[in-house]
């Protein structure tokens, strides 16, 4: 018994020790000149200028990112690999994003892609956090189910008040690439509209 306690005292300790907690994607903090930050509304209609995917092989740690869109290329997609959904399909120049305001914090708004505003998507806002989400009225009013009943993350920051624009970080995610596990995420500069 006495053997037994301790094999399962240095199991216990291994797995205490060996167990180190990650952080899943880096703080992004917007980059400025003076102390004050500028701000600007969330809520307004965006256009989609450019993008990056950012993707971290988490077995060799190797780091690389990739231009969503070049001279040569106007469409891609938020996921891998290519889209599962209309949400994930980037076009330069001419994807549009909606963010109503819901009538309180914490609350649902709607999210509105590319002018779709009989089918929207839903916005739920917290002090902290914000996420795009399957509609709350979801399979009523026509309302159809638009993202496999998954959510999508989103935080964002001010890029240039002067010009409208900012930058929105998307999607994250897991896959298996050229056969290693790896994790990627989206930052999206989208100009202000209204």
């Amino acid at each position: 018994m006495k053997r037994f306690f301790y094999h399962f005292l240095i199991l216990l300790t291994f797995l205490l020790v060996s167990c180190q907690k990650e952080e899943l994607e880096p703080q992004i903090t917007p980059q400025t000149n003076d102390s004050k930050i500028d701000t600007v509304s969330i809520y307004g209609k965006y256009l989609l200028l450019s993008g990056k995917m950012y993707v971290d092989n988490m077995e060799t740690y190797q780091k690389t990112v990739y231009n969503h869109f070049d001279n040569t290329k106007q469409t891609s997609s938020l996921r891998y690999g290519g889209s599962y959904y209309p949400i994930e399909d980037l076009i330069q120049n001419v994807t549009t994003w909606e963010i109503i305001q819901p009538p309180t914090i914490p609350g649902y708004g709607e999210f509105i892609l590319n002018d779709d505003q009989k089918d929207p998507y839903g916005f739920n806002i917290t002090r902290s956090n914000w996420t795009i989400i399957e509609h709350p009225l979801t399979h009523s009013y026509g309302i159809t189910q638009k993202m496999g009943g998954s959510a999508k993350p989103l935080s964002g920051y001010l890029i240039s008040k002067a010009d409208s624009t900012v930058m929105f970080r998307i999607h994250n995610g897991t896959a298996n690439i050229n056969g290693y596990n790896c994790r990627y995420f989206s930052e999206l500069k989208f100009k202000k509209l209204k």
